[in-house]
C-alpha cells in the first residue's frame, strides 16, 4: 500500500471540523446513518413502504430484483440503541482504519462489506420458509472491527468498563448472535459472519479499490533495477577553494535517489512494519523512506495545475 493512497501520511486533511482530519469518510457514514434514522422518526415514514422497498428481504432481492436493498438496509436501524451500538463501534475502530487505508479505500471497503454481509444473510435466509426482513449496519461494522482486529489483535478496548483485547472482543461478538438466535432472538448472525469473512479476504488478498483499479493486480516479488550511477567526487588541487554551498563529506542519502518503483516497494515494507509494530520500532533508514515519500508526494501536488 503506497503512501500516496493515505491521507494520514500525505497530510491531506480536508480541514477542521467533523468532516476534516484523518477520518472524514467514517464521520460521513455515521452522519448519514443518524440523518436517515431521524428522517424516519420525524417524518414517520410508512413502515410497510420502508420494509418493502428499503429493508432487505430474500424474496425482494432474488425474485423481484430489488438489489438496492443490499445497501439501503445497512443505513436503517430498528431503534436508537441499535443505532448507537453500531455507530459507537464504527467510530472507535473506523477512524484508525480510514487513517491506515485512506478515505477512498475505506469508503469502498465499508460499502462492499455492507453489500456482502447483507447478501450473505439473504442467501442463507432464502431457504427459510418465514421470509424475514433485515436492517442495520451490524454486518458492515463487524467487517471494520474484524479488519481492525487483524492489525491490532492485542489492542485493549473497554467492554462494559473491562479492558479486553480486540481478539477476545471479536470472538464475543461472533458468538453472542448465535446464542441469541438459539434463545429466540432475531439477530442476523449470518450477516455478521459474512462481514467477518469479507474482512479476512480483504486483508489477505489486498482487495483495496485503489490497487484493483490501478492495473497492478499483483506486484512482482522480485525486481531487477539498474544500479544508480553516482558522480565520483572530483579531486581538488591544492589551494582550490570550495564553493560556498559545498560541505565537507557531503553525501546524497541513498533513499533520495531511488526510482519511484523501488521507493514504493520500500515504502510498502515500512508501512507494513508500522501496522505490525508501530512507529517506535522504525530505524533511521526507514524514517528516511517515509520522509522521502512524503517529499515526493508534496512535489507532485505542487506540480498539479
Amino acid at each position: 500500500m503506497g503512501i500516496y493512497d493515505r491521507e494520514y501520511y500525505r497530510g491531506e486533511g480536508t480541514g477542521p471540523g467533523w468532516f476534516g482530519g484523518v477520518s472524514p469518510a467514517c464521520n460521513a457514514i455515521i452522519v448519514i446513518n443518524v440523518v436517515v434514522f431521524l428522517v424516519q422518526q420525524v417524518f414517520r415514514l410508512d413502515d410497510s413502504w420502508v420494509r418493502n422497498w428499503l429493508e432487505a428481504s430474500p424474496g425482494a432481492i432474488f425474485h423481484q430484483g430489488r438489489v438496492w436493498q443490499l445497501l439501503t438496509a445497512t443505513f436503517l436501524h430498528a431503534d436508537i440503541w441499535h443505532l448507537i451500538g453500531n455507530m459507537w463501534f464504527l467510530w472507535l475502530v473506523g477512524r484508525e482504519m480510514e487513517a491506515l487505508y485512506g478515505s477512498r479505500d475505506f469508503t469502498a471497503f465499508y460499502l462492499v462489506a455492507a453489500v456482502v454481509s447483507t447478501l450473505g444473510w439473504a442467501a442463507m435466509q432464502a431457504f427459510s420458509p418465514f421470509r424475514p426482513f433485515m436492517l442495520g449496519a451490524s454486518g458492515a461494522v463487524m467487517a471494520v472491527v474484524t479488519l481492525y482486529t487483524l492489525y491490532y489483535p492485542r489492542r485493549e478496548i473497554l467492554f462494559f468498563f473491562i479492558p479486553m483485547p480486540m481478539w477476545v472482543l471479536l470472538g464475543i461478538y461472533m458468538v453472542l448472535p448465535l446464542l441469541s438466535e438459539r434463545q429466540g432472538g432475531h439477530v442476523a448472525w449470518e450477516s455478521h459472519i459474512a462481514g467477518v469473512g469479507f474482512a479476512f479476504a480483504f486483508k489477505h488478498f489486498d482487495l483495496r479499490w485503489s490497487r484493483l483499479t490501478s492495473g497492478r493486480m499483483r506486484r512482482p516479488r522480485l525486481k531487477i533495477f539498474s544500479p544508480v550511477a553516482f558522480e565520483q567526487p572530483r579531486t581538488r588541487t591544492p589551494g582550490q577553494s570550495r564553493s560556498s554551498g559545498e560541505a565537507v563529506g557531503a553525501k546524497v542519502p541513498s533513499v533520495a535517489v531511488l526510482p519511484e518503483d523501488q521507493l514504493d516497494a520500500r515504502l510498502d515494507e515500512v508501512l507494513a512494519k508500522i501496522a505490525r509494530e508501530g512507529r517506535t520500532g522504525l530505524t533511521d533508514e526507514e524514517h528516511r523512506v517515509l520522509q522521502e515519500a512524503s517529499r515526493r508526494a508534496r512535489n507532485r501536488r505542487s506540480d498539479r495545475p
